[in-house]
């Protein structure tokens, strides 16, 4: 069952904010995560900040600077559906977190969470997405383009398309990971590097508005076309509903998941890029939405 619960929103222009980017962010991870573990002792040592006490949380503290709370719950972090109870005076997530691949690669991955079909195997429920962040995560994307070449070897930078939970949260929310094993969970670089961006992201994503809140249909997992386009053409991406998912879909649930994912997005989104690769019926009930929806949009091969 595809879930339809859309917040109340609007199309405001081109060039848009998250007005909740700009309020306190939650800073969250799992403690027994060694990435997402390392990357919050980083932002502790940087910033500095006074220990605080959350509900649930097993450390917690308030972060001088960026005004944002640090908080780690014992949880994994794919089952952080209950953060809007326990942390009701913040505006937006950012998620740290270990990325596993059998693939080893090494890689920094930002990306939105949500089941666009009827299984949810890891966290959230079937057919529901969570509310992205799209400027967020085009300023961690940006950051971490510009800072990991110079300080991590071989690592690849990537949005991955919409995935795994939580999915219920009310508030938007952005994972930034650090993949693909073991080593590099616990690389101190690699964690220095993850949170120096997340601190620049947040400071650039509150004081400024050039980018164009975009979402994309298509593409594999590691959504090398649509990185390429963000960091090229200023969209920042909210949810990419992946290729094989848009395969797994009934022309009905196709069309509802299509409405979301351009909806459930703080801005909602003002474009869409459609791989022309997800075939010519898929692409016409997507195409109706955002026509619907008076989202333009651009096919693109891939």
């Amino acid at each position: 069952m595809i879930n339809e619960g859309l917040p109340s929103v609007g199309l405001h222009g081109r060039l848009v904010h998250s007005a909740s980017s700009k309020g306190v962010a939650g800073i969250v991870y799992s403690v027994d995560d060694p990435a997402g573990e390392g990357i919050a002792r980083h932002l502790r040592e940087r910033l500095g900040g006074r220990e605080s006490r959350r509900p649930g949380g097993v450390a917690s503290w308030d972060l001088d600077g960026i005004n944002a709370v640090l908080v780690g719950f014992k949880e994994d972090v794919i089952y952080f559906d209950f953060l809007d109870e326990v942390l009701p005076d913040v505006d937006f997530y950012v998620i740290l977190s270990r990325h596993k691949a059998e693939s080893g690669v090494k890689s920094l991955t930002v990306h939105h969470t949500g089941n666009p079909t009827s299984a949810a195997e890891v966290g959230g429920r079937p057919g529901e997405l969570s509310m992205a962040n799209p400027p967020l995560a085009y300023w961690v994307l940006k950051a971490l383009s510009r800072l990991a070449p110079s300080d991590l070897t071989g690592f690849e930078v990537v949005y991955e398309v919409t995935h795994h939970g939580p999915t219920s949260l009310r508030k938007p929310l952005t994972f930034v990971e650090i993949g693909s094993s073991e080593s590099e969970w616990s690389a101190g670089k690699a964690h220095e590097v993850v949170g120096e961006s997340v601190v620049e992201a947040l400071m650039s994503v509150r004081s400024q508005d050039n980018c164009v809140p975009t979402v994309g249909f298509g593409g594999p997992h590691y959504a090398e076309g649509f990185t390429k386009r963000a960091l090229r053409l200023n969209e920042c991406y909210g949810h990419i509903i992946s290729k094989y998912a848009v395969k797994e879909l009934t022309d009905s649930e196709l069309r509802t998941i299509s409405r979301l994912a351009a909806l459930k997005s703080s801005p909602p989104a003002v474009k869409a890029v459609v791989t022309r690769k997800v075939g010519s019926n898929p692409r016409a009930l997507i195409a109706e939405v955002l026509r619907s929806l008076n989202i333009p949009y651009e096919v693109i091969e891939g």
